[in-house]
């Protein structure tokens, strides 16, 4: 929505202030205390009580292990999990990431571009012991991951430009981008190869397949991948077999989106 002309007359002080504290406890490692968020908001501590006091009465904040600090409550999670079960591509995607999962033997997980993040829309863990500590809801940096250089696929050098002017590009591992030129190369990389198979690219001892999921128009709206500890994987079949299984069921979910394209 645009900035009104009026909107001095129509912002809410009060209610930006209040969900700039979850945002702010969203953000944090660990619980923080009155002190702690007065002072991440420039607030006096009588303001920031009250903050405090409001969100915790309904449930969106509740009392961290020490006293006198905070966290999110349960009622922030059940908005955020709401939300993520309002977007329609969950729901086309959900029978088709289960099976993916059971054929695989690995988790299953559609993820969206959001900002500067992936966000884990759907996440279906593998039944066996080879689970991925990626749930529903999760983010993580898109210029540092494969699925992230798979879901900027219909960005434009221009574009992928901006994003990077607008991110701190820190290392995670070797395989990290961390300049404009090499994350453009990690996406051309991917848009021309149709997937990206990772092998501790973002983590050591974790493995994954990402596969782009196209809407009618053929840009890029989703990613499905599957990933796990690697020994979930057998990677003498990567090509053979998890690679087709994740493009089959990107295409199956692209093609209720309207994409008709080959592949």
């Amino acid at each position: 929505m645009p900035e009104s002309s009026n909107h001095k007359v129509y912002f809410v002080p009060g209610l930006q202030r209040g969900l700039r504290v979850l945002e702010i406890l969203g953000a944090a490692d660990e619980p923080m205390s009155i002190s702690d968020i007065g002072r991440a908001m420039d607030l006096s501590r009588s303001s920031t009580f009250r903050l405090i006091y409001t969100l915790n009465q309904m449930g969106f904040l509740k009392d961290g292990e020490q006293k006198n600090t905070y966290t999110l409550g349960a009622r922030v999670l059940n908005l955020g999990f709401a939300y993520l079960n309002q977007q329609p591509i969950t729901s086309i995607a959900r029978p088709y990431l289960a099976n993916l999962r059971d054929r695989t033997e690995v988790s299953a997980h559609l993820s969206v571009l959001e900002g500067a993040d992936v966000l884990y829309l759907g996440s279906h863990q593998a039944r066996s012991g080879f689970v991925s500590n990626m749930v529903t809801g999760t983010r993580t940096q898109a210029y540092a991951s494969a699925i992230g250089w798979c879901l900027l696929g219909s960005h434009s050098d221009d574009d992928l430009k901006t994003f990077c002017e607008n991110i701190e590009m820190s290392v995670f591992t070797d395989e990290t981008p961390t300049t404009f030129a090499m994350l453009r190369d990690r996406v051309k990389a991917a848009r021309k190869q149709g997937y990206v198979f990772s092998k501790g690219f973002r983590e050591p001892g974790g493995s994954s397949v990402a596969v782009p999921v196209r809407d009618n128009t053929g840009r890029v709206v989703a990613c499905v991948n599957v990933s796990g500890p690697d020994s979930g994987f057998d990677f003498d079949r990567i090509e053979s077999f998890y690679v087709p299984e994740t493009k089959a069921t990107a295409l199956q979910i692209s093609r209720e989106l309207g994409y008709a394209g080959a592949e």
